[in-house]
């Protein structure tokens, strides 16, 4: 048996990968060359905290009960920001720590709290750990060591709206190359079977330097400064994964994958104000200016549907029975459904287009453990090259591409990146899913799969 390496990257675009850039990507190449790669397929929606809570435990969102990045504790309306208390199902380092063997998961996303498991080391990652100072490490004396490795240890950085370019690339490299000097180190003086790291600001370079990579993107500037921009940093990772590589064992099987990829965003629906417009979400107050929507500013006794969401729209129903002041009765609950997605149908985008929306429901697509707490519809706007703005709203069009927290030129694609040396498959494999990275690995460690894991192994 030989050990599993690990590195995700954020968002990491097959476009750009597998094609565009390839020959500038040395060690990627040479990865592809000597096993098996695949566009990998990512969950319904491809947000990061989603499709790696299902990549991490090989099960959909619909028995992760992750949809986004917050939740609503027993159908209050007021979100709550996710953490790992409300991801139940195992990870794969807690199973492979369960089978005697050592798992080393760096940077994880939705780790913290971080659960106590057999043996191992779990380091907590993205934005959703609080800060470092509180207990990001499991064990907890392994954030000394980080401690004394760096002088200021980072996790993100939060200052990253209304900076300007330049200060976005300093920070993005400065925290990369902190957390390649975390995953090196751990790598060479720590025992492990399975080593898990994620690099997680190339998803804040492609957001902000995706419109200068792309000739296809409505605001693509080809004599810009930052042209080269977005490709570089993938070259520095992949120079980065290259001095990685030389430390590991030959027999080490190594796999790189994102959990989605990036795309252009040509617009933002203002869903809230459609839905505000048409009589479906009702305030208390008429707006006498653009602001921020607050769960207080509505009128709940005439409220039938409000939506959260920045890419993907994602719409609740104010069902009688369920929410505190639900007003919409189970026997209309159907016909409700429908007239939204006949009515949503017909946004166009802003230059009158036709636009190619796509709805999941929640009696079709989210049935499963965590159906309960799924949203009553998720809506793809031109199959997601148009996001949705749910948190400001008084805009003064349909169309604008600001939210309550800033505005972005880009947005998630539906496929990532799998990338497989030492493959008994050689080559591009097509598609694979997100749910089969998991099984995958535990195959490749001799790890029993456990019999609700629904993805196939790539061997």
């Amino acid at each position: 048996m030989s050990k599993v390496f690990v590195l995700g990257i954020d968002g990491a675009e097959p476009r750009y990968i597998f094609n565009d850039w390839l020959d500038e990507l040395p060690n990627i190449k040479k990865l592809m060359e000597q096993g098996g790669y695949a566009k990998l397929n990512s969950t319904i929606p491809p947000l990061s905290v989603v499709a790696w809570s299902s990549m991490m435990t090989g099960k959909k969102p619909k028995d992760t009960g992750i949809f986004e990045y917050v939740y609503r504790k027993n159908y209050f309306y007021e979100p709550n920001i996710v953490s790992s208390k409300n991801l139940k199902e195992k990870t794969i380092w807690q199973i492979v720590s369960e089978n005697n063997k050592i798992p080393v998961a760096c940077l994880m996303p939705l780790a913290w709290p971080i659960k106590p498991f057999k043996k191992g080391i779990c380091i907590s990652g993205f934005s959703l750990t609080p800060s470092t100072n509180v207990d990001y490490t499991y064990p907890k004396e392994i954030k000394q060591e980080i401690n004394s490795l760096f002088e200021n240890f980072m996790i993100v950085d939060n200052d990253f709206r209304d900076i300007s370019k330049e200060k976005i690339i300093k920070s993005a490299y400065k925290i990369t190359k902190m957390h390649f000097k975390l995953i090196e180190y751990l790598s060479k003086n720590k025992k492990w079977d399975l080593f898990f790291g994620i690099i997680a600001q190339s998803d804040s370079i492609n957001h902000n330097f995706l419109k200068y990579a792309d000739s296809k993107h409505r605001k693509y500037d080809p004599n810009s400064e930052f042209k080269n921009t977005m490709k570089d940093y993938y070259k520095f990772v992949d120079k980065k994964l290259g001095e990685l590589i030389k430390l590991l064992d030959k027999d080490t099987k190594i796999i790189i994958v994102s959990d989605h990829g990036i795309m252009g965003m040509h617009n933002r629906i203002n869903l809230s104000d459609w839905l505000i417009n048409k009589g479906y979400l009702v305030l208390k107050q008429p707006l006498k200016e653009k602001c921020k929507l607050t769960m207080d500013m509505i009128n709940w006794g005439k409220t039938k549907a409000w939506a959260i969401g920045a890419y993907e729209g994602q719409i609740f129903i104010n069902l009688e029975g369920r929410e505190e002041q639900g007003i919409v009765k189970l026997k209309d609950y159907d016909n409700l459904i429908n007239r939204l997605k006949e009515e949503l149908k017909k946004i166009t985008g802003d230059r009158g287009e036709t636009l190619n929306t796509k709805f999941f429901i929640k009696k079709n697509d989210f049935q499963g453990k965590y159906q309960n707490i799924a949203p009553d519809i998720v809506i793809y706007f031109d199959d997601l090259e148009y996001g949705v703005n749910t948190s400001l709203i008084g805009n003064p069009s349909l169309w604008s591409p600001q939210t309550a927290i800033g505005s972005d030129d880009a947005t998630h694609s539906k496929q990532g990146i799998f990338i497989m040396n030492k493959s008994n498959q050689k080559g591009n494999l097509g598609e694979i899913d997100i749910l089969d990275v998991a099984p995958t690995i535990l195959n490749a460690l001799d790890v029993p799969i456990p019999k609700d894991m629904k993805g196939k192994i790539i061997k």
